[in-house]
């Protein structure tokens, strides 16, 4: 039942984040604007669906997932064995086997809450792209959106490792970890999605849920200096 009850979890993660995925891969089309890509890699893969979204998309050569817990990581090699692209999916100590400068496009999507070391993980990225590589980080999970502390309590209080970052952090470690620093919204319209008698993570308002939605969740461009 514990196990049934994981997949049950899973499963509801993906259908909340679809639409913050394909906000995501809309701006990653109109910026990349049908160039070949090679190599993508997905840092905090979770079981693999947005790479298997964005393997859908662009029809890389190679899929590289990086993923901390075993259990993902084994769903998500399973996952992609029925995409037609060379699958790699590594622990976080196992970043040094991606290749410098070899990752065309880098994603990163409710991630960085779950890292102390963001100036490590930076640097990893500076290292793996390529020239013109980019990397997209999606995060609303930050101290300047107010609904932060009280969600962060509560994955704290769920037994999570939970760190604060605020979007300034971001810029200044990224910027020192040789990165170009952009930012702006997700989303700036279309539909939201939010059941409040199911939802893991309450809203107090309407208002609070639409400045989470589209000023709060927070889409970072980096790339090479």
């Amino acid at each position: 039942m514990a196990h049934l009850s994981l997949v049950r979890k899973e499963v509801s993660l993906e259908k909340t984040n679809k639409i913050f995925w394909r906000s995501l891969l809309d701006h990653i089309r109109r910026e990349l604007q049908g160039k070949p890509v090679e190599t993508i890699l997905d840092v905090g893969c979770n079981e693999g669906g947005l790479l298997e979204k964005l393997a859908s998309a662009f029809h890389p050569y190679q899929l590289i997932g990086i993923e901390p817990n075993f259990e993902h990581r084994e769903r998500t090699s399973i996952r992609l064995k029925s995409i037609n692209s060379i699958s790699q999916v590594l622990p976080p100590e196992r970043w040094l086997e991606v290749k410098d400068r070899s990752v065309d496009l880098l994603t990163c999507h409710e991630v960085l809450h779950l890292v102390q070391d963001l100036s490590n993980l930076f640097t990893n990225f500076e290292r793996v792209l390529l020239k013109h590589g980019t990397a997209y980080v999606v995060t609303g999970c930050h101290t300047e959106n107010p609904l932060w502390a009280t969600w962060s309590q509560q994955l704290r209080n769920s037994g999570q490792n939970i760190f604060d970052h605020s979007p300034f952090d971001i810029i200044r470690l990224a910027f020192d970890a040789g990165l170009q620093c952009e930012l702006r919204p997700l989303r700036r319209d279309g539909w939201i999605i939010y059941n409040p008698d199911s939802s893991s993570f309450k809203c107090p308002s309407i208002g609070t849920l639409i400045d989470h939605q589209y000023r709060n969740k927070l889409l970072f461009r980096l790339s090479r200096l």
